[in-house]
C-alpha cells in the first residue's frame, strides 16, 4: 500500500547512506494514517497499519506465491540487479527477487506497522508513490505487485517508476475475478455489524477499474515512458483451500481489520467461526490476475 508523503514540486533525491537510514527510522516512526496522496485517503492507511499483525497468517499466504509469479515474469534479469518493491506491504516481492539473485532491494510503502516487519536484507523506506525519494535510473526493475489498484492516479506513479526505474513488472487482479469466499465472508461477517468501508468501496469502484483494464494499464505505462510494454493474463494457483486457510485470508485483509479490531474476543470468535462456515466448499483459491511488464 503505497501513495501519500512527499510535497508537490519537490524533486526526489538520490539517498545516500546515511539518508537512507535516516528514511529507515522514519518508515518504523511515521504511520501511513498522517499521510495522503497519489489519489488515496488516509483510512486506507490506517486500515493497513491495522491489518499489519493478522498480515503474515492469512494475506501473505495468498500474495506470496503471485510475487513469486510476477517475479518470475520480470523483463530484465534479476541477478545482481537493484530492485525497488513499490507497495512493499511485509517484503513479499522483494523476497521473491533477492531469491532470484538480486542484489539490493528497497521495500517502499507508507504502511509503517508492514515495513517494520520487513526483514534483512531488504531496506524498508516509508515513500510515496508519486514522489519517490530516489535519484533518477536508481533501480534496475521496480516491482508493484497489486499497488497500482490502491491509487486512482496511477498514471502520476508510473511516471515516477519510469524516473527512477529501468524496468517495470506490477500486477493487478484480472477484470471479472473473483472467489466465492469473498462473498460468503461478507455474508457472514454482516450480522456483526460489518459494512464495507466507504474507501474499500471506492477503490474497487474506481481505482480497481482502472488498474485492471489491460489496454488502459499499457497506455499509462507507454506514456510514462516506458517501450515494450507487454499485458498478459495470468492463473496461479495458491495452495489455499481449507476453510481455516480462506477465513485466514479474507479476514486477514485491510477492509475488515479496524472492524474486527472493534469486536470483543468472544464476539471476534464467534465471527472468525462464522466465516469458516461460510467459504466451507469453496476451495481451491485460483487467482487469475493481470501482469504489465516494460522496459
Amino acid at each position: 500500500m503505497v501513495g501519500g508523503q512527499g510535497g508537490a514540486g519537490r524533486a526526489p533525491a538520490a539517498l545516500t547512506a546515511p539518508e537512507q537510514t535516516a528514511a529507515e527510522q522514519t518508515a518504523t516512526e511515521q504511520t501511513a494514517r498522517e499521510r495522503t496522496g497519489a489519489g488515496q485517503a488516509p483510512d486506507v492507511g490506517a486500515a493497513y497499519e491495522a491489518a499489519a499483525a493478522g498480515w503474515a497468517d492469512g494475506p501473505e499466504q495468498v500474495y506470496g506465491p503471485l510475487a513469486r509469479a510476477l517475479v518470475r515474469a520480470a523483463p530484465v534479469p534479476l541477478a545482481g540487479g537493484r530492485i525497488l518493491d513499490l507497495g512493499a506491504g511485509t517484503g513479499l516481492a522483494g523476497r521473491a527477487a533477492l531469491a532470484a539473485g538480486a542484489r539490493q532491494v528497497v521495500a517502499a510503502d507508507l504502511a509503517g506497522a508492514m515495513l517494520r516487519l520487513i526483514g534483512a536484507p531488504q531496506r524498508p523506506v516509508a515513500a510515496d508513490a508519486a514522489a519517490l525519494p530516489f535519484r533518477d535510473g536508481a533501480f534496475d526493475l521496480v516491482v508493484a505487485a497489486f499497488c497500482l489498484n490502491h491509487l486512482s492516479r496511477p498514471g502520476a506513479a508510473l511516471g515516477e517508476i519510469r524516473r527512477v526505474g529501468r524496468g517495470l513488472a506490477a500486477s493487478a487482479f484480472a477484470s471479472g475475478w473473483t472467489h466465492p469466499a469473498k462473498l460468503a465472508v461478507d455474508g457472514a461477517l454482516r450480522p456483526f455489524g460489518f459494512r464495507p468501508p466507504a474507501w474499500y468501496e471506492s477503490m474497487k469502484r474506481e481505482a480497481d477499474a482502472a488498474a485492471q483494464d489491460p489496454a488502459r494499464l499499457a497506455d499509462q505505462a507507454a506514456g510514462a515512458g516506458f517501450t515494450g510494454v507487454r499485458v498478459a493474463a495470468i492463473t496461479v494457483p495458491t495452495g489455499l483451500s481449507t476453510p481455516a486457510q480462506l477465513a485466514s485470508w479474507r479476514l486477514g485483509l485491510a477492509q475488515y481489520a479496524l472492524f474486527l479490531q472493534s469486536l470483543d474476543p468472544a464476539r471476534r470468535s464467534a465471527a472468525r467461526r462464522a466465516a469458516e462456515q461460510a467459504v466451507a466448499g469453496t476451495g481451491p483459491l485460483v487467482v487469475s490476475m493481470v501482469v504489465v511488464t516494460a522496459r
